[in-house]
């Protein structure tokens, strides 16, 4: 797919195998996020089964086996209590600690509870720090490491059942790992064991392999764009669904695509809030990260602040919609008339 002045090359393959091309006056990119896994290299060679997460398919592949899951994210922490009804042990290696949410709390699922979403950060942290400890209590009783970074810095993991099982020892928690040898893992801190199958649960790579980073304004470990699907110098070039967040789930989803479809409309339109926004997103901006330091990760360079991002394409909306309709009442007269 190349760009141009003329609009867009697109190149691609029917059906029925035969490679087709058009021009098109613009391209709007939503294959989503979880399509190139991102496979970690070890030192050494393991001599049994190695797969990524992408390649799990039912806790069958489990049976009787003793399986290692790599990485202790929202899939690996998920696939962990999966394992443990099949396999013949469970043990789970972490690079990092993390900050883990019960999937219910107060009766009801955690990511609906938005009590302190209007506190300041600092003040976000101390309460909803304390309800974890309420509800999660302390994961390093339990052998998880502690999490070297505040709360909110990294998505946290939402499963009832992890801290249930590490602390009945179904599932053994392990450190970060240095090398293999045949069907034995040696861990960083001196210790070992021996393992038939390894899922790696080390998320995935974003990728747009069918476009040239450059056109997208390729940053660090992702594009830069404004509230993360518009160009800064194009308007015929939009991304959707790059899009990640505590508790945003598929609200900012679809919120991010009404505001694009507003836009170009407006630009068909002539209205100039339009023109404000493609004036503001052709200067210096940032992400939308609502003041907080999020880690320095591949998974975590499009990731944005649920209420500051809602807040910032909501405005844009909001503008772009009360322009149109002041313009139609103006159109319209008082009474509804032409």
């Amino acid at each position: 797919m190349d760009g141009n002045t003329a609009g867009w090359k697109v190149v691609w393959r029917d059906s029925g195998g035969v490679d087709r091309e058009d021009v098109f006056n613009g391209v709007l990119i939503a294959n989503g996020t979880l399509s190139t896994p991102n496979f970690p290299s070890f030192q050494g060679k393991f001599s049994g089964e190695l797969i990524h997460v992408a390649g799990y398919k039912t806790a069958r592949q489990f049976d009787g086996k003793r399986v290692l899951i790599v990485g202790a994210g929202n899939s690996g922490c998920d696939i962990a209590v999966d394992a443990v009804h099949h396999a013949k042990s469970v043990e789970l290696s972490m690079r990092r600690g993390y900050y883990f949410v019960p999937k219910y709390m107060f009766g009801k699922p955690a990511d609906t509870l938005s009590g302190t979403s209007r506190l300041p950060m600092w003040a976000r942290r101390k309460i909803d720090g304390i309800a974890l400890n309420w509800f999660a209590g302390n994961a390093q009783r339990l052998g998880f490491p502690k999490p070297g970074y505040k709360l909110y810095e990294s998505h946290p993991v939402v499963n009832s059942l992890i801290l249930f099982h590490a602390g009945h020892g179904d599932i053994k928690i392990r450190p970060d790992i240095d090398r293999m040898d045949g069907e034995t893992v040696h861990y960083k801190d001196g210790t070992s064991g021996c393992y038939d199958m390894i899922v790696t649960a080390t998320g995935y790579v974003l990728d747009y392999p069918f476009i040239d980073k450059a056109e997208l304004n390729w940053v660090g470990a992702a594009p830069h764009l404004y509230l993360n699907c518009m160009h800064p110098q194009r308007d015929d070039l939009f991304v959707l669904g790059m899009l990640e967040a505590t508790g945003l789930g598929w609200q900012g989803r679809h919120d991010q695509a009404e505001l694009v479809a507003h836009y170009i409309k407006g630009l068909e339109t002539g209205n100039p809030e339009a023109d404000r926004i493609r004036a503001h997103k052709a200067q210096r901006f940032e992400r939308e990260t609502g003041g907080v330091d999020y880690l320095e990760l591949a998974r975590m360079a499009y990731y944005v602040d649920k209420k500051a991002y809602l807040k910032a394409v909501h405005q844009r909306i909001n503008a772009l919609k009360n322009i149109k309709d002041a313009n139609l009442r103006r159109a319209c007269g008082p009474q509804g008339g032409v």
